[in-house]
C-alpha cells in the first residue's frame, strides 16, 4: 500500500479511475445512446459505482476504527454533510437551470433536503446523484455498525447476512432481465440493493495483513481482475449485468479488484503518474457530479449543430471537467471541508475549535 500520513493512495487511484470511467460511459450514453452489456463501458456504468461503495466502507472503517466514540457522533455527521452536500447542491442547482421546464420546484426542494433522496434515490435531479443518496443512507448506519464490530469483530458476519438478503432479493426477484434497466431503475438504485458493497468494504478493512507474497502479486492480480470484468461474457441490455448469476460473479470480481488495489504497493509507478492518479482521486467527486452538467453546457454552446461535432464536444467536456473539477476541489470542496474541521457542534454559536 502506498501510504502518506496514513492515507492509502492506491484507493485514491482506483477512485479517480472509476470516476473517469463513469464519465466516459456517460459521454457515450449522452452522445450515441446506451452501450451494449458486452461493452466495457456498460460494465463501468454498473461496477464503477460499486467500487465507490466498497471504497467508502473500507476508507471510513480505516479512518474511524481507532478513534471513533459516541461522543464524536455529531462531529462525524457534520464532516460527512460538509463533504457531500455542498457540491451535491451545486450540481443539483446547475442541472435545474439547464432543464427548468422538466424539473418541478417541489422536486428541486426535496433534492436540497437530501434526506428524502435516501429513501427514493431515483428522484434525485443531478445525474449520478442517486449514489450520493445511497452513501448518505449508509453514513446514517455506519457509526453504529462500527461500534458493533469494535465490540466483537464477529458481528461483521451478522451485518453481511443482513445486507446480503435484500441484495439477493433484488438481484433474483426484483430485477427482471426481460425488461430494460431504465424501466427498473428504482429497484437497482434502492439502497437495500447496494448496501452489501459498503459492508463488504468494512470487512476488507478488517482483514489481517495478507503478507508480502500476496502484496507482491497484488498489482498483477488487480490487472487480472479488471480484465475478468471486461471479458466476462454478457450481451444485450445492461440489465443483464445487475440480475441473476452475472451480478453475483461481477460483484465478487469487483470486490477482489478493490482488495488487490488496496493491498498493492504502487510506489514503482513514476512520480508523475502517482501525482496524476492521486490528483484524479482527490477531484473524483467533482468529476463524478459535474461532468453531465458541463457536457450539457458545451452541447448548448454548439447549438443546433451539435450532432456534427459529437467527438469535439466529448473531448472538450473531458478537458473542461478535469480543469473545473480541480478548481472545484481546491476552492469549493476544500472550503467546506475546512469549515467542518473548524467548527464543532454542540457549542454556542458553533465556536471555533482551539
Amino acid at each position: 500500500m502506498v501510504r502518506t500520513d496514513a492515507r492509502i493512495h492506491s484507493l485514491d487511484y482506483l477512485r479517480g479511475l472509476a470516476a473517469i470511467s463513469i464519465m466516459l460511459y456517460h459521454m457515450h450514453l449522452l452522445s450515441f445512446g446506451e452501450a451494449d452489456a458486452s461493452s466495457p463501458l456498460a460494465k463501468v456504468k454498473i461496477y464503477g459505482v460499486t467500487i465507490f461503495f466498497v471504497l467508502s466502507g473500507l476508507t471510513l472503517y480505516k479512518v474511524y476504527v481507532a478513534q471513533f466514540t459516541l461522543s464524536r457522533l455529531s462531529n462525524f455527521f457534520v464532516k460527512r454533510i460538509f463533504r457531500i452536500v455542498p457540491l451535491l447542491w451545486l450540481a443539483t442547482f446547475l442541472t435545474y437551470l439547464l432543464d427548468t421546464e422538466n424539473i418541478p420546484v417541489k422536486r428541486l426542494v426535496l433534492n436540497f433536503l437530501v434526506l428524502p433522496g435516501i429513501i427514493r434515490p431515483e428522484f434525485f435531479v443531478a445525474d449520478g446523484a442517486w449514489s450520493i443518496g445511497n452513501e448518505c443512507g449508509f453514513y446514517l448506519f455506519f457509526p453504529f455498525m462500527l461500534m458493533l464490530v469494535r465490540k466483537n469483530k464477529r458481528y461483521i458476519i451478522l451485518l453481511l447476512l443482513a445486507a446480503m438478503l435484500p441484495f439477493l432479493y433484488y438481484t433474483y426477484n426484483m430485477l427482471n432481465p426481460g425488461l430494460t434497466l431504465g424501466a427498473q431503475w428504482k429497484y437497482y438504485v434502492n439502497p437495500l440493493s447496494q448496501f452489501i458493497f459498503f459492508v463488504v468494504g468494512m470487512l476488507l478493512g478488517m482483514l489481517a495483513d495478507p503478507g508480502q507474497n500476496l502484496r507482491r502479486w497484488a498489482p498483477l492480480l488487480s490487472v487480472a481482475a479488471l480484465a475478468a470484468i471486461f471479458l466476462y461474457p454478457a450481451a444485450g441490455e445492461p440489465v443483464v449485468l445487475v440480475s441473476g448469476h452475472t451480478r453475483i460473479w461481477l460483484s465478487l470480481i469487483t470486490i477482489a479488484l478493490c482488495y488487490f488495489i488496496y493491498i498493492s504497493d504502487l510506489s514503482f509507478l513514476p512520480r508523475a503518474v502517482q501525482w496524476a492518479l492521486s490528483t484524479l482521486g482527490e477531484i473524483s467527486y467533482s468529476v463524478y457530479l459535474l461532468h453531465p452538467v458541463i457536457y450539457a453546457m458545451i452541447r448548448w454552446v454548439f447549438g443546433e449543430h451539435y450532432a456534427a461535432h459529437m467527438y469535439e464536444i466529448i473531448v472538450i467536456t473531458i478537458a473542461a471537467t478535469l480543469v473545473l473539477s480541480y478548481f472545484s476541489y481546491e476552492y469549493f470542496e476544500k472550503t467546506f471541508m475546512k469549515l467542518a474541521q473548524k467548527y464543532q457542534p454542540g457549542k454556542k454559536s458553533l465556536s471555533p475549535v482551539k
